[in-house]
């Protein structure tokens, strides 16, 4: 790499708003960083940009889930994940279109024509000798994204988790030995750069720890779909 790139990451349409302050992928470390927190960027590298809509927040979710069955929504979800699964294809684009999400699937294929789904709500893309991945979290009604990196032949991914001052100390005794790299100060919270072994634990760690994630209030679901006397019924919440 020779200059300073962006790559983006959207997931779903229309009021997509980034979703946490850019990464900077600091490729020798094998870490990223926040862009918001550097005097000055390198010449060269690689800057990360999360989108995530705002629209029918829950419902894109489900969309995801429909295109994608092996992802494993929240238990407050499960009803109405199972019920679009028995939507038809017909049926299917016409809930596509009550809910002005069509444009969603879209996005989701030309994002995946850069990005490779594996499993499990993971996407990756190499770079030479490096993966990064982009991993779905998900909480009660919510979900959001967040990247980790390998190198091939080296063990392990590494993660960055934003951590309240206030639950700093907290969150050191739930690391595991040999996990923290790095802890870096920032105003209202810590990040702390880290090693871990699977990408499940990065997303545990993010789903109960992650600044701009773990405590914030969870999104409203608007269209409730459930199965009722074999027929397939649709509630609107006012």
């Amino acid at each position: 790499m020779n200059q300073l790139r962006k790559l983006e990451f959207r997931l779903g349409s229309g009021n997509l708003t980034l979703e946490v302050p850019p990464f900077y992928v600091d490729f020798e470390k094998r870490t990223f960083h926040s862009i918001m927190a550097r005097r000055d960027l390198p010449r060269e590298g690689l800057v990360i940009y999360i989108y995530v809509t705002r629209r029918r927040h829950v419902e894109n979710l489900l969309l995801l889930k429909k295109l994608h069955p092996d992802i494993k929504v929240p238990k407050k979800l499960r009803a109405s994940a199972t019920a679009i699964d028995t939507l038809g294809p017909k049926e299917f684009e016409r809930f596509m279109k009550t809910l002005n999400i069509k444009e969603s699937v879209n996005s989701i294929r030309k994002m995946e024509e850069e990005w490779t789904y594996i499993k499990n709500g993971v996407w990756l893309k190499r770079i030479d000798d490096f993966i990064l991945y982009m991993l779905l979290i998900m909480k009660e009604t919510r979900w959001t994204l967040r990247p980790a990196i390998s190198k091939e032949g080296v063990k392990g991914y590494g993660f960055e988790v934003p951590v309240d001052a206030a639950l700093s100390k907290t969150f050191m005794k739930y690391l595991r030995k040999g996990e923290l790299e790095e802890i870096h100060n920032h105003a209202e919270n810590k990040h702390f750069h880290l090693t871990v072994n699977s990408l499940k634990r990065c997303i545990e760690l993010a789903k109960e720890w992650d600044y701009y994630f773990s405590t914030r209030t969870k999104w409203r679901q608007t269209v409730f779909l459930y199965v009722q006397e074999s027929s397939l019924q649709r509630k609107v919440k006012t």
